[in-house]
């Protein structure tokens, strides 16, 4: 999931995410003292997951366990969290993460208006950071993925006036700020005008907000999720394909920095959102600070290539990891070698490959204007063909539709397209 938010203070931040005065003072101390992660703050009412694993995936025996599914750990890339634990090369570590929105089961019970009060302060909880023993600047991560799996039973979707392909906040008027959000961002989508909000007349509050739940098993990592629409009561079978949605390491500079945008402070990672990152993959992060820091967050049960709504199928996620030092090698940006192209395509069954897939395109001098035509074309015929409403047909697109640059050679116009497996609805 992708935000982008207003920059808070120090102390408006604690207020938000404490829940009295001891945890508060944990955090307060940042700038002298920061909180020790492995504490955390405690979760109310979450409790433990009931299934840590479906089964130990293998090179995990032995795994250590980081609990940030009961208590929130961080929620800023900061090079001056003390790690919660540390490993040696080899170890696998299980990392037990929140929902991207932070919500919990409280998703089941969450109405359309309340997406609009939602406290984004909270967005991408983080378990972590962990240290690896021997891993300096210069130095290369690599984060092999052992095992991927939820800790609940079901996911959800939001969708928002001002987020996603669709919303109010304009890509090409936030660009020019691009270089300037490192320690801070520029807009929050909250009921209302925003404060600060660049250009000042920006619209807001300019579509209608929904919420679609998803259903599967705890633990379940291949298959397909359940889809009953909540307009319609149309139903289908999406294909999943756990992963987690941010992964990074401690950034290149001092300071605290939100997991988006995931380049602000060197290609430290964050909120990458690549679908290919699955179990199986391997992940290379440069390593900026000494024993490099590593945390993730913000668990998809399936995601479509664009996560076009700006939310996936957004679960509780359970992930085992394996750290590997590789000396003396510099990359820009995270790189990675991933197990299948399109990793959802895998749960299809022969009958639904059968049926084949439905394409879209936009065409045009402006990539993004081209995505938006594709994705609105896919809309429409989600809900001509399908029977789907609006809010349904975008859900689908955003959790199975793939947004793909398909041709950029035939200056200066280009081809952007999107696919959705016909095959997943009910006959």
């Amino acid at each position: 999931m992708c935000f982008v938010h207003s920059d808070i203070s120090r102390r408006t931040f604690i207020e938000q995410i404490s829940l009295g005065a001891a945890a508060a003072a944990a955090v307060a101390g940042v700038g002298t003292r920061l909180a020790t992660t492995a504490e955390g703050v405690p979760a109310a009412g979450v409790g433990r997951p009931d299934l840590v694993v479906a089964q130990a995936p293998p090179g995990a025996a032995g795994a250590k366990t980081l609990d940030g599914f009961s208590r929130v750990m961080h929620n800023r890339f900061n090079q001056d969290i003390p790690a919660a634990i540390t490993v040696q090369e080899g170890e696998a570590v299980q990392f037990l993460c929140r929902d991207a929105l932070d919500i919990g089961t409280a998703a089941r019970s969450l109405t359309p208006d309340g997406i609009l009060t939602l406290d984004l302060a909270k967005v991408h909880p983080l378990t972590g950071p962990v240290s690896i023993e021997g891993a300096e600047p210069g130095d290369m991560l690599e984060v092999e993925i052992l095992d991927v799996a939820p800790l609940v039973d079901f996911g959800y979707v939001t969708i928002g006036p001002v987020l996603g392909l669709f919303g109010s906040l304009q890509p090409d008027i936030l660009a020019p700020f691009h270089a300037f959000t490192e320690a801070s961002q520029l807009s929050d989508p909250t009921p209302g005008k925003v404060t600060g909000a660049i250009p000042d007349n920006q619209p807001f509050n300019t579509g209608a907000p929904f919420v679609q739940i998803f259903t599967f098993s705890k633990g379940q990592n291949t298959g397909f999720a359940s889809f009953v629409g909540k307009d319609t009561g149309r139903k289908a079978r999406i294909p999943i394909a756990p992963f987690m949605g941010v992964y990074g390491v401690a950034p290149l500079r001092k300071g605290m920095y939100r997991t988006v945008p995931p380049n602000v402070s060197g290609g430290m990672g964050g909120n990458t959102d690549i679908k290919q990152f699955t179990k199986g993959s391997k992940l290379y992060y440069p390593v900026y600070v000494k024993g490099a820091k590593f945390s993730v967050g913000d668990g998809h049960m399936a995601q479509g290539d664009g996560e076009v709504c700006v939310t996936a199928i957004e679960t509780l996620m359970g992930v085992t990891c394996r750290f590997k030092v590789i000396k003396n090698t510099i990359i820009e940006s995270p790189q990675a070698i991933v197990p299948l192209a399109n990793p959802s395509d895998f749960a299809l069954t022969p009958e639904m490959r059968a049926k084949g897939f439905y394409q879209t395109t936009g065409v045009g001098p402006d990539l993004m204007s081209d995505a938006k035509h594709a994705v609105r074309a896919m809309i429409e015929w989600l809900v001509r063909d399908q029977g789907l409403s609006l809010h349904e047909a975008y859900a689908i697109c955003s959790v199975a539709g793939d947004l793909k640059i398909s041709e950029i050679v035939d200056v200066p116009n280009w081809v952007v397209s999107m696919t959705v497996p016909r095959g997943i609805f009910e006959s």
